[in-house]
C-alpha cells in the first residue's frame, strides 16, 4: 500500500513537470513582456481617449482643421513629456501651439529638437525599428506636405506568403481608431501616400525643450 502512494505520486509530479516542461518549449510560460511604465501609461491613455475626447484639459481642435496632432501630443504628456513655450496647450484648447496641434509645425518641431525629444525619424520600411507609443506622420499626397499623424498602438509580427512581416496598428483621432492598420492606409485608405515614423526614445521623460 505505502509503494503504491509513492508511485501514484511520483506520477502526479511527473505528469506535473512533463506539463510544464511542454509549455516552456512551446513558449507558453510566459505572455508578452510588459511595456515599460511611461510607455504603458502613454498607451492607456490612447485607448482611453481615442473616442473619448479629453475635451476639459485639452479641447477639440477639429472645429480649426483637425485634432489629430492634440491626440498625439496629449499621450506624450501621459508619457511624461512636459510642455514648454514652443509646445504647449492651455485653457482647454483656448492657447495652443502650432507645434502642439499643427501637423506640419510639429513635425517640423520633431525634426529640429530630435535629439533633445530623444527622438529618431525612420522610413516605413524600418519597421523592426519601431515599438509601441512611437509617432506615424503621413502625406495623403506622398508629398512632404504633412497631413495626419497618430501614434502606435501594436506592434505585431507575422507571416504573410513565407515571409516577415511587422504589422503597426495606430490610435488616432479624426477617424478615431485605435488599431487602426497601416497597410491598410497605405494600401487601401490612401495608396500613394508617404510619410515616416519617429521612434521615442527610452527614457521618455526628457522635457521637450527646444535647442537654441
Amino acid at each position: 500500500m505505502v509503494r503504491t502512494r509513492r508511485r501514484s505520486r511520483w506520477w502526479r509530479a511527473a505528469s506535473a513537470f512533463s506539463v510544464v516542461a511542454v509549455l516552456a518549449l512551446a513558449g507558453c510560460s510566459a505572455g508578452p513582456a510588459p511595456l515599460p511604465a511611461p510607455i504603458q501609461k502613454q498607451l492607456d491613455y490612447a485607448l482611453a481617449h481615442w473616442n473619448d475626447y479629453n475635451t476639459k484639459v485639452y479641447g477639440d481642435l477639429n472645429p480649426v482643421g483637425g485634432d489629430c496632432a492634440n491626440f498625439v501630443s496629449q499621450t506624450l504628456i501621459a508619457r511624461g513629456w512636459t510642455m514648454n513655450d514652443d509646445w504647449y496647450d492651455h485653457d482647454a484648447g483656448e492657447d495652443w501651439s502650432p507645434a502642439w496641434g499643427y501637423v506640419p509645425a510639429m513635425d517640423n518641431y520633431f525634426a529640429a529638437n530630435a535629439k533633445s525629444l530623444g527622438l529618431t525619424e525612420y522610413a516605413f520600411d524600418k519597421r523592426s525599428k519601431i515599438a509601441v507609443g512611437d509617432i506615424v506622420v503621413f502625406s495623403w499626397a506622398g508629398t512632404d506636405e504633412y497631413d495626419h499623424v497618430e501614434i502606435v498602438s501594436k506592434v505585431v509580427d507575422t507571416t504573410v506568403d513565407g515571409k516577415k512581416h511587422i504589422d503597426i496598428k495606430m490610435a488616432g483621432h479624426n477617424k478615431d481608431t485605435k488599431y487602426r492598420d497601416l497597410d491598410d492606409v497605405l494600401d487601401k485608405e490612401y495608396p500613394g501616400a508617404s510619410g515616416h515614423f519617429w521612434h521615442v526614445a527610452l527614457p521618455p521623460t526628457a522635457s521637450p525643450s527646444p535647442t537654441k
